[in-house]
């Protein structure tokens, strides 16, 4: 379960998933080779793909890896152990989200939080709106515009910080 636990943390703050979309993802939808997931019925009914780095990779494989071989149309993210391939839903994984925000002592633990948290990082390490207009499943900028704004008003605090003439000792 821990290893189970780890991949869904990094998945969902590396990849920006809505929790039903974690949820529904099947073993198939999963390319390692392109660190990519095929998201199948996203919001809106559409279809997309989301890419994830190298430690959600390895998360992934930990994961996976003691359920090979499985059929490539088994659920991902499942609620027992490895024998019992039941998918988690959402709220499943809200219950074992608040859980591990309880033993880790972080409040206010939910999905979408993820959510969040993966769009206002994406800005700030330098992404674009529109690469995360299409990461997140938005058919319009103006969800992603809110998290910009959140983006700017960080880049306004850290350069009334760290502002070169302004720190300058003269």
């Amino acid at each position: 379960i821990a290893d189970r636990d780890r991949c869904i943390i990094l998945l969902l703050v590396d990849t920006g998933l809505r929790a039903s979309e974690l949820c529904g993802i099947r073993i198939q939808d999963i390319d390692m080779t392109r660190n990519r997931i095929a998201i199948h019925h996203g919001k809106g009914d559409k279809d997309r793909f989301v890419q994830f780095g190298k430690r959600a990779a390895k998360a992934i494989w930990r994961y996976l890896t003691p359920r090979m071989p499985a059929d490539p149309g088994d659920p991902f993210i499942t609620v027992g152990p490895a024998d019992d391939l039941r998918p988690m839903n959402r709220g499943q994984l809200r219950v074992q989200l608040v859980r591990i925000g309880q033993r880790a002592g972080v409040a206010n633990v939910y999905p979408h939080r993820f959510r969040h948290t993966f769009a206002i990082t994406y800005l700030r390490n330098g992404g674009d709106l529109f690469t995360l207009q299409s990461l997140l499943g938005h058919s319009d900028l103006d969800m992603v515009r809110r998290y910009a704004r959140v983006a700017q008003t960080d880049c306004a605090k850290a350069h009334a910080k760290a502002s070169p003439a302004d720190n300058w000792r003269l």
